[in-house]
């Protein structure tokens, strides 16, 4: 079996450093088998050469819920799966060339390619990523599932974000500074090809004068024995381009998720973020402008607004937590009775943070129902009407 992990790990050096033009120095005959490791900041395993120049690491990021919903004083019961997706990650060559893949395995239809990109960082501070990912608006959304506080990622910041793409990033952090900008295909995640005339671009820039913030949304519960200090963290972003657009939402008849093809549009989005964390208690915001084109069916241009935050605070070790998050969108400035109003309140129980937690939240929600005859292209975040939603969900991610 070591012969065998030796002229594995050898032969998968050669290829690289084939194609990459340089041939690396090669361990042959030191005995030593490939090692075995935990990666920093995970669970799971990795296998990795003795010199760490290449790793192959496996996990999975994964979400099982149930969800009493009622919808107009009218009650329903659904299980879903909100996120299943194993990942494949690792460097090769050098440490600072990575890689990550992923797929989505929660559809109703066949498995699809969720995120597949390398990194190329030889310096913190300066850097690119090519392939399929999150676009980097909304620093909210470029987290994993596993490390925001709330269930899901919060409706108006998902209502304004670009969404995965294809294309290329620049990237770097330093300890007050972290900066995106990159531009991408502006077609639909499950789409191979980028079409032609399509593109989208973003930028972002996050600035905290005290210090790099803590871990995700969860600081004070991912912090060592010195807790998560006083920072304050505040960013400025932006994103616009000509793009395809489609809504998944779930179906509570059918159990699955319905694809709306909403069309090609023009956008331009910009938008703010304030966070703050102090030991125990943090708070996170954001505050949305953007300005649309639709194109393709045609129709007038409006202007949506939209604000969301969040609060939590963790009263029992770094174990029990509870939250709130309020969320406000005005879909169009131009059109009436369209605003959608979200309250939710959480008790969090992380059993081994951010890897096994279970969440209880209460959501009420409500979204006013325009008329039909004026609302055009104008995209609602959520279908019109009341819900009530409890949701006890098992996170697990390794």
């Amino acid at each position: 079996m070591r012969e065998r992990w030796r002229w594995a790990a050898g032969l998968l050096g050669t290829l690289v450093a084939c194609a990459a033009g340089a041939a690396a120095p090669t361990q042959e005959g030191d005995g030593k088998p490939p090692k075995v490791e935990t990666p920093r900041g995970d669970k799971g395993f990795a296998i990795a050469s003795d010199d760490g120049r290449y790793k192959l690491g496996v996990g999975l990021q994964s979400a099982y819920k149930l969800e009493p919903v009622w919808e107009d004083g009218d009650a329903k019961s659904r299980t879903a799966f909100p996120f299943l997706r194993p990942r494949l990650y690792g460097n090769v060559f050098r440490p600072w060339i990575s890689y990550w893949t992923s797929l989505e395995l929660a559809s109703p239809g066949s498995p699809y390619l969720l995120d597949s990109y390398v990194d190329l960082q030889p310096w913190k501070a300066l850097g690119v990523r090519v392939g399929q990912y999150y676009t980097p608006i909304s620093r909210h959304e470029s987290l994993g599932p596993q490390q925001i506080l709330f269930p899901e990622f919060a409706p108006v910041a998902n209502y304004f974000w670009t969404g995965r793409d294809k294309g290329v990033t620049f990237l770097g952090t330093t300890d007050t500074l972290e900066y995106y900008a990159g531009i991408y295909g502006g077609s639909p995640l499950r789409s191979v090809t980028s079409d032609p005339g399509r593109w989208v671009s973003n930028a972002r820039l996050t600035v905290s004068p005290l210090g790099p913030m803590g871990y995700g949304e969860l600081p004070f519960i991912m912090s060592d024995e010195q807790g998560a200090p006083l920072r304050v963290s505040f960013t400025v972003q932006g994103a616009g381009g000509k793009a395809e657009r489609r809504d998944e939402n779930f179906n509570v008849e059918t159990g699955g998720f319905d694809v709306t093809d909403e069309g090609l549009r023009k956008f331009v989005t910009g938008g703010v973020d304030f966070m703050l964390q102090a030991q125990r208690f943090t708070f996170y915001a954001e505050g949305w402008l953007q300005r649309t084109r639709p194109e393709k069916p045609a129709g007038p241009n409006y202007t949506s607004v939209g604000a969301w935050a969040q609060a939590d605070y963790v009263f029992y070790k770094k174990v029990l937590d509870a939250g709130v998050r309020l969320s406000w969108l005005d879909a169009s400035t131009e059109l009436d009775d369209d605003t959608l109003y979200v309250a939710e309140a959480q008790l969090a129980w992380f059993v081994d943070a951010p890897f096994l937690a279970f969440k209880l939240r209460y959501q009420f929600a409500h979204q006013d129902a325009p008329d039909p005859a004026l609302q055009g292209m104008v995209r609602l975040a959520r279908d019109p009407g009341s819900s009530n939603l409890v949701t006890l969900q098992l996170n697990l991610a390794f």
